[in-house]
């Protein structure tokens, strides 16, 4: 049952990514998503992440826990320099794009105030913190499911809350990539948590605390720099502020009410 309950939860970042593919204004959605993902990933950190870090010190201490947080945050500064650029376009006032050069070569959209201009950079930066994020909840899921289905079937839903977010974020910088790019991108994300299950079916006890302690630690690093180098940025350039603000709102209130029913669990 615990497998079949982290395989479901892949449907809540699924869920996200349409929400994003069937809104008309592609350009509103991609100013929404960004701020509702910045929303969740704060409240995220804030409220699950970095208190997890912290007591992780205990565990692998003070060195290890900013070495893991200073690779993740280095490892997303290195992909970003591979990963597709939209360099054709003309940016305007506000850091946009005009529109005859919205797309590159590849039909990447353009992030407004990305310093790279892709919005492709970011779908890819936060697939790779969430799956390193959603293994470490899938194993949770898990353990839990052995003790209760119940109560994991409500911490999953907790999860699930504020993946949907982040199923937001990915799909608006992937909708005009090719099918296959977007459906391996979306697999990915959506099955990370399938994987922290089948982690801990196949190993089980043999799962070491210092390991999970450091992947959380590594998961901070990376949404660290997925905050300050892409969504911010952003964020700070928009051209609606009562967009971006309620985009944050209800990032941080989907957050907060996940994390609160995860904690029910």
């Amino acid at each position: 049952m615990g497998l079949l309950i982290t395989f479901v939860l892949g449907i809540f970042v699924l869920l996200g990514a349409a929400i994003a593919g069937f809104a008309k204004n592609e350009h509103r959605v991609s100013e929404l998503s960004v701020a509702v993902a910045l929303g969740a990933i704060v409240m995220l950190l804030v409220l699950d992440l970095l208190p997890e870090t912290f007591e992780g010190v205990e565990h692998i201490g003070w060195v290890l826990t900013l070495v893991a947080v200073i690779v993740g945050f280095a490892v997303l500064a290195l992909l970003d320099r591979f990963l597709p650029d939209s360099d054709h376009g003309k940016h305007g006032a506000h850091g946009h794009v005009e529109d005859d050069d919205t797309y590159d070569h590849a039909h990447t959209p353009v992030v407004s105030g990305h310093p790279h201009g892709s919005a492709l950079h970011v779908s890819v930066a936060v697939v790779i913190a969430l799956t390193v994020h959603n293994i470490i909840e899938g194993m949770s899921v898990y353990g839990v499911a052995t003790q209760s289905v119940t109560a994991a079937f409500l911490l999953a839903f907790g999860i699930g809350i504020h993946n949907m977010p982040m199923g937001m974020i990915i799909y608006s910088g992937v909708r005009d990539q090719s099918l296959g790019r977007r459906v391996v991108i979306l697999a990915i994300a959506a099955l990370s948590t399938f994987l922290g299950g089948l982690v801990m079916f196949m190993l089980g006890t043999a799962v070491d605390d210092h390991i999970v302690h450091f992947m959380i630690a590594l998961t901070v690093g990376l949404l660290l720099y997925i905050v300050i180098c892409e969504l911010v940025p952003h964020a700070i350039r928009t051209d609606n502020a009562k967009l971006t603000i309620a985009g944050l709102l209800v990032g941080a209130g989907v957050v907060l009410l996940g994390v609160t029913l995860a904690g029910m669990a």
